[in-house]
This record gives C-alpha cells, structure tokens and sequence, in this order.
C-alpha cells in the first residue's frame, strides 16, 4: 500500500511580517522575503500589467523571440542596481552556479567546495566533469591546505561558495578565499550571493560589497592579483522578484550566455515575474531605506537572540540558524511558538544543518520592533 504523504503547510497570503499558513494568520519569521517585496502593491500591479500587456510568456526561448520589453527592463534594472554594464535574466536562480561554472570549466582544473555549500552548488560542480574536493566550511586554512594537497602542476583552481549561507545566515570568509588562491594564480572564485544580495553592503550588492571586494573586475573575466572575481544570484529572496540574473560585463554575459543551453533551449521567464522583478528592483534603487530598515531589524533580532544565551555569530545577515538542544527540543520549540500564534521553523536537514537540524529565525523590513520584542518576549518563555 502507497503511503498518504503528510499535508504541507499551504501558504495563504503573501509572505510578509505576517502572513496565513492553512487560514491561520502568524508572525512570520521564516522565508526569504528579506525586503518584504513579495506583496508590494506595486509589484503585484506590475505583474498583472506585463501579463495583460504581453500574455503569460513569449513561448520560446530568449535565442528565439524570447525578448520582450519586461524582460529587457529586469535586465537594465539589474544592470544598474549592481552599478554594471549589462545583465541575463533567467527564470530560476537555482542554476546561476551551472551556468557559470560551465563558462569557465574549460580553464579550471579541478572544483574546490566548500562542504555546506547549497545543493544548487554541489549540482554545479558535479555536473562539470572536472575532480571536485571539499574543504571545511568557511576555513580558508583548510582550504589553503586543500588546493596544495590537490592540485597538480599548471592546473588552474575553480572555488565554488555561498555568499550567505541560507540556514545560518554565516557570511563566507571570501577575502580569505582570495588570499589561498593568490598562490595558485590564476585561479576563480565564484559566489552564490542569493542570500546576501538585497541585504548586505551599502549599495545592497551583496556580501563581496560588504567584505570590500566588489571592483570594477567583478564578473568582468578579469584578475585581481591573479584571481577572478564572479557574482550570481536570485531576485527571488531580498530583492522581492522572481528568477536569477548575473550582471556583468557584456563580454562576461555572453560567454556566460554561450556556455550552456539555457540562453538559447529555454523558455523565457514568465511576464508576470518579469513585470514584478523590474518593479522590485526599481523599488529597492529608489528606496534605500528599506535595507536601513532591515538591518536595523537584524541588530535587534541578533541582540535579543544572544541575549537569551543562544550562540548566534556576529554576521549582519537576515537569517540566523541556532542550535537549541536536540531535535526533539527544537521541535518544541517550533510547535510552542506556533500554538503562540509566531512561525520560526525547524529544518531537520538542509545545506549546513548539521546532523540535529537548526531553528532558522528569519526578519524582514516590514517587522515592526514590537512584533520582533514579541517573538524574543514568547521565545524566552519556552527555552
């Protein structure tokens, strides 16, 4: 006899500060709307104005006659949100890591991955026909110590990392990275920013912004200190849209464009995503106070969580994972604060959870601080 798969949470609303799960109406700290886009009158309107005007989506792939003018727009936005020269718009962050390793895996000699990597990278690596090794999660000694131990004459090294890590919210010591692959120049370091982009540095661009390493030769295929520099990610979490897009220079974005299939055998985003991420990203240039906002979000979720004793690390990220007991308290937890009328998950296996799982705190900009004292206040009741 087949076995009757549990109910999923079914989400009712759109994901904000408070949001329906299953006709009930929570505080939401989960997800990855970090910017509270997501439900954005604008947005919204944008989308149902790109599908009135231009249908669901052009049904074939952008080599075709995929373009249309809201795909174009997510483009120029995103170009100049990263302050770039151009930009791809694809319709699903999840293979931003593919795409750019299979432009550079002809160079790269062997894949070095970090071991909490998001499941997207560990894809992409695998799928490059190249030796991958794995180093100690964000330690760029072991990592030094790897590239030594494998490497072999003339071959090039390809470093492959999260940003942000998406359960931990832990910031890749990537200024460290580039030192360890300074002595094996020439050598790449490619970064899943999806979880940074939107939330860290003083532009929003991401966490190489943040760790004073975005430069003009930032997905430009050009070395600094004999190390290439290279960004993707997804408008799909901070930056309130849907879909993942690298910028860069126009000579990076076609080799990038060339390098797989996905340019020219896959459909085009839909009109609606496309619609809602131009308008996102317009909305997150003209408003800068919106990250103002977040982050001051963050410091009071971060302070509260550690002043309750929890180990949380000292990242400025949106989302915090912390370890309470076992599993079988942390579900305890989770199901407390839910009776409680508050939704902070517990994910039992994910990229980085370790062999117990995590709680994984999440904030937005559009959580008041009453509703983020309320969540420390009700938290502090059930350790």
């Amino acid at each position: 006899m087949t076995p009757i798969a549990p109910p999923v949470p079914l989400m009712q609303s759109p994901p904000g500060a408070e949001t329906v799960i299953d006709g009930v109406r929570y505080l939401y700290f989960a997800g990855t709307g970090y910017l509270g886009l997501a439900g954005h009158p604008e947005v919204i309107e944008a989308a149902c104005d790109a599908t009135r005007r231009y249908g669901v989506h052009s049904a074939t792939s952008r080599s075709g006659f995929g373009h249309n003018p809201v795909t174009l727009e997510v483009e120029r936005e995103a170009a100049a949100f990263f302050g770039m020269e151009t930009a791809f718009y694809y319709s699903s962050g999840y293979v931003t890591n593919h795409m750019a390793v299979q432009a550079l895996a002809a160079s790269a000699g062997a894949l070095f991955v970090d071991a909490a990597a998001h499941f997207c990278i560990e894809e992409a690596a695998r799928l490059a026909g190249r030796a991958v090794i794995r180093f100690r999660h964000r330690d760029p000694g072991h990592l030094a110590e790897t590239l030594g131990d494998h490497l072999r004459p003339g071959q090039q090294p390809l470093v492959l990392s999260d940003g942000v890590f998406a359960l931990t919210g832990a910031v890749a010591p990537l200024r460290e990275y580039v030192r360890a692959l300074a002595s094996h120049a020439p050598a790449a370091l490619v970064v899943d920013d999806a979880h940074g982009w939107g939330v860290l540095g003083e532009q929003g661009r991401g966490s190489l912004e943040h760790l004073g390493l975005w430069t003009a030769t930032v997905n430009a295929d050009a070395a600094a200190d004999g190390v290439k520099l290279f960004v993707g990610g997804t408008l799909a979490k901070a930056l309130g849209g849907f879909g993942g897009v690298i910028p860069g220079s126009r000579s990076w974005v076609d080799a990038v464009r060339a390098a797989s299939h996905y340019y020219d055998g896959a459909s085009a985003p839909p009109c609606a995503a496309a619609g809602a991420s131009a308008r996102a990203l317009a909305i997150v240039r003209r408003h800068p106070e919106l990250r103002r906002r977040l982050q001051a979000n963050i410091r009071q979720l971060r302070a509260g969580l550690g002043g309750l004793g929890l180990e949380i690390g000292d990242s400025p990220a949106a989302q915090v994972g912390v370890s309470i007991g076992d599993a079988t308290n942390m579900r305890r937890i989770h199901e407390t604060l839910k009776t409680r009328g508050i939704l902070v998950p517990y994910i039992a296996a994910y990229s980085g959870s370790g062999q117990a799982g995590l709680l994984r705190f999440a904030v937005c900009a559009t959580h008041t601080p009453g509703m983020i004292s309320r969540l420390l206040d009700e938290l502090r009741r059930v350790l």
